[in-house]
């Protein structure tokens, strides 16, 4: 396994290829427990979204990243050429609560920021359409009504806005990608992590970027049969993100690297 000082100096890539054909040879070794897993965490997932506010909350931030943590240490291991025997593994995330939660409150305050962001660029049409609306304006006012909201809500403005933060989404989601995959597998705090993947996925945008897109057509394309494919594409997600971390800092190698928990080497 690459340190981190090897790291940030190498210019390693990924095949997006390789990525896919490695990932599900990995996850095929277990392809029934990955299944399990799947299915429990998902309803694990909406069992907590049931509780109003903080169930969701805790479910974006803390359950559903620990479980994810869980899957990338157990492909990790597999990988390596270790069965997966404890299925209680897969709850091996929450080990690293505090720096998974750190770095997705991180995330998530740069995607409200974004959301603000947005919201801002309409305010004047909302305030306008809200004063449009008010007392008898409701029924007085219906054309201007049904002409602002037209413009806002289907208008070239709002398109657009809209491509580009979709875009900047799949670009932090590029950047971040191996957040928790640092945080697990070289132990770094939350935010260490995030700027060690982003500097590692940067150097790999392109590839990284077209690995989420090829991925994103499988599961859609797998969840069109009554959703039953994504019992197998979902797992594969987790191979083949795994596998182009693994191409990058050969984290499967037999040798290890002792790092201590904020990412650097004692070696």
């Amino acid at each position: 396994m690459k340190t981190i000082e090897e790291l940030t100096t190498s210019n390693d890539g990924f095949s997006i290829g390789q990525a896919i054909s490695d990932g599900w040879n990995i996850i095929a070794k277990h392809l029934g427990y990955y299944i399990l897993a799947g299915i429990l965490a998902t309803l694990i997932t909406m069992a907590a979204g049931m509780i109003p506010f903080i169930g969701s909350l805790a479910g974006n931030l803390i359950i559903s990243p620990c479980l994810m943590a869980g899957a990338i240490y157990i492909t990790w291991q597999v990988s390596k050429g270790n069965a997966w025997t404890d299925f209680g593994d897969m709850f091996k995330g929450f080990s690293y609560l505090t720096p998974i939660m750190v770095s997705s409150l991180i995330q998530a305050a740069v995607y409200a920021v974004l959301i603000l962001l947005l919201f801002f660029n309409f305010l004047p049409d909302i305030i306008e359409l809200v004063k449009l609306t008010q007392g008898s304006g409701a029924y007085s006012n219906q054309a201007e009504i049904e002409q602002l909201a037209r413009q806002l809500f289907l208008g070239s403005k709002m398109i657009l806005l809209i491509l580009v933060f979709v875009l900047i989404s799949l670009v932090i989601s590029a950047i971040w990608a191996f957040r928790l995959h640092f945080i697990v597998i070289y132990k770094m705090e939350g935010w260490p992590a995030m700027e060690m993947s982003r500097k590692v996925c940067t150097k790999n945008m392109f590839p990284l970027i077209g690995l989420f897109i090829l991925l994103g057509i499988i599961i859609i394309i797998s969840a069109i049969p009554c959703g039953i494919g994504l019992l197998f594409s979902l797992p594969l997600s987790i191979g083949a993100l795994y596998s182009a971390f693994a191409q990058i800092t050969k984290c499967d190698h037999e040798e290890e690297v002792q790092l201590d928990f904020t990412g650097n080497s004692n070696v």
